[in-house]
């Protein structure tokens, strides 16, 4: 995988993965009194999900998160299925774009899809939805880059050298997000 866009944004990645959270707090209950879910999936993917709106959290504060039992492998597999969904829904609204503006649209940049938001212009009503999903997809492509990347380049380890480097005084203290 090539490096994300928002490897970076941990402020946004804690929003997304709160958000992520919340969304099966909310609706996953609803998933398991229509048949769609047991209780024990339900549970797993809450649990999951906590875990790692707990760690973007702590990383957007530049803190270490507690550790948990929660693995990695559960980490990356719960990502990677959150990423599946966000990709189809960014498809989707990009489509809807597409069939209410025509194919050109899809030759357009992001920049220039923003400043058509920014500008006000009456095509923002179908252009924000796409942006919505194009930025929350990045967000989870780069959780989980840094949740597949090996231990001595994860978040973890970086934030750690961070705080000891901090400590120290090489590193100036900057704001939490």
């Amino acid at each position: 995988m090539m490096r994300p866009r928002f490897i970076y944004a941990d402020a946004e990645m804690a929003l997304v993965a709160e958000d992520v959270r919340r969304n099966r707090a909310e609706g996953d209950p609803g998933l398991v009194d229509a048949g769609k879910l047991t209780r024990e999936a339900a549970a797993n993917r809450l649990r999951i999900s906590t875990a790692i709106a707990v760690d973007w959290k702590a990383y957007a504060a530049m803190e270490l998160p507690p550790v948990d039992r929660t693995t990695d492998a559960e980490k990356i597999a719960d990502l990677k299925a959150v990423l599946a969904g966000a990709e189809k829904r960014r498809d989707q609204a990009r489509a809807a774009m597409a069939n209410e503006y025509g194919p050109s649209v899809d030759a357009l940049s992001l920049n220039e899809l923003w400043t058509i938001h920014d500008s006000h212009d009456t095509r923002s009503l179908r252009v924000l939805p796409y942006l919505r999903w194009e930025s929350y997809a990045a967000a989870i492509e780069a959780m989980l880059w840094w949740q597949e990347r090996p231990r001595y380049e994860s978040r973890r380890f970086i934030t750690m050298v961070n705080q000891q480097l901090q400590g120290m005084g090489y590193v100036a203290e900057r704001a939490a997000a």
